[in-house]
């Protein structure tokens, strides 16, 4: 009550005038001077290159967000994590890695099918595929995703999940892993590009491709996304593993504070060395700072969880999509 009285106190002693300029350097101009509860008076100015907000809805699997100010408008066919356990021959030396994921995900091809049958009504500019395509790195699985995804005559850009190039029992640490079998198995997915990060420019729209597949960021890729920022492009940032937003459980892991070695629960079942005693390094805690302070972030598509979910924080959304290998999928509508 006293920063009202305060508040109409200066107000009165303004002339017309004076009021009409008083008023026209806006709420945050009030804010500073402590003058309205509630208000941040030590609130940092908006950097120039901020986005304003777009207008976001959301039905279902369908996500539109609009007056962005892109160029033409885009629509992206979001997959993750279908877990393809198609295999064949090539696959026999690795039996042993890959039988108990080889159990799951019967339906896997068939919905997939499903799918990219739908998708052949609609017409998308990019289809993004966010990880987890296939349940071990087999040959067959990756072919068969090219394979199905080529009636849609549509451009693709891929990242890793930590299914794809894990064998489950394999001798290395989850880093060595990943670069072994991306730079074999899953080359054809990346097309050319960096599997740990590269970026792909559509109508003005920035889409960053980052691997969290380990649950760490190397600092190539933080400074790989450190220069996208300063782009001042707007950006989708894609990745397999969300990224930790306050009250989300250790599925959103990339810089979960509890995300060490005494809450590793599927180190022994999954056959993998266990998560660090000492927990994230600080490479990964500041990317995930960095990307949620990022100005000209619109948001986060990740995959890994197999349900959809929704978050938004510090003005930026993320969105999980539904496992593909259930018949998941999403639509996103970017103008």
């Amino acid at each position: 009550m006293h920063h009202i009285r305060q508040f109409f106190g200066i107000l009165n002693g303004l002339t017309a005038m004076n009021r009409r300029d008083f008023f026209k350097t806006g709420a945050g101009a009030i804010a500073a001077m402590g003058l309205l509860p509630g208000m941040d008076a030590h609130a940092e100015e908006v950097p120039r290159n901020a986005l304003k907000p777009p207008v976001f809805s959301m039905d279902g699997n369908k996500i539109r967000l609009q007056k962005i100010g892109l160029k033409k408008a885009i629509r992206l066919l979001v997959l993750a994590d279908s877990h393809l356990t198609i295999d064949d021959e090539r696959g026999e030396p690795y039996k042993d890695y890959s039988k108990r994921m080889a159990q799951y995900f019967s339906q896997s091809v068939q919905n997939l099918e499903k799918i990219i049958t739908a998708a052949q009504k609609q017409k998308y500019d990019l289809i993004l595929m966010l990880g987890d395509m296939v349940s071990f790195p087999t040959a067959k699985g990756v072919e068969t995703i090219l394979e199905k995804i080529q009636p849609l005559e549509t451009p693709f850009a891929y990242i890793a999940g930590n299914h794809d190039w894990h064998y489950e029992g394999e001798q290395g640490t989850d880093i060595e892993l990943r670069k072994t079998w991306t730079g074999k198995t899953l080359a054809p997915l990346y097309q050319g590009h960096n599997p740990l990060c590269y970026n792909v420019v559509l109508n003005g729209l920035n889409i960053v491709m980052m691997d969290t597949s380990v649950n760490e960021i190397l600092p190539g890729q933080l400074d790989f996304w450190r220069t996208q920022v300063k782009s001042g492009l707007p950006m989708l940032l894609c990745c397999h593993i969300p990224i930790w937003v306050p009250g989300r459980n250790l599925g959103w892991a990339v810089g979960h504070p509890d995300w060490n070695a005494t809450h590793d629960r599927n180190w022994q079942i999954e056959r993998r060395l266990r998560w660090p005693e000492g927990g994230h390094t600080d490479v990964t805690k500041a990317f995930q700072q960095e990307v949620f302070a990022a100005p000209n972030l619109l948001g986060v598509l990740a995959g890994h969880v197999h349900r959809q979910c929704y978050d938004s924080y510090c003005g930026k959304f993320q969105i999980t999509s539904h496992a593909t290998g259930l018949g998941g999928m999403l639509e996103v509508t970017l103008s």
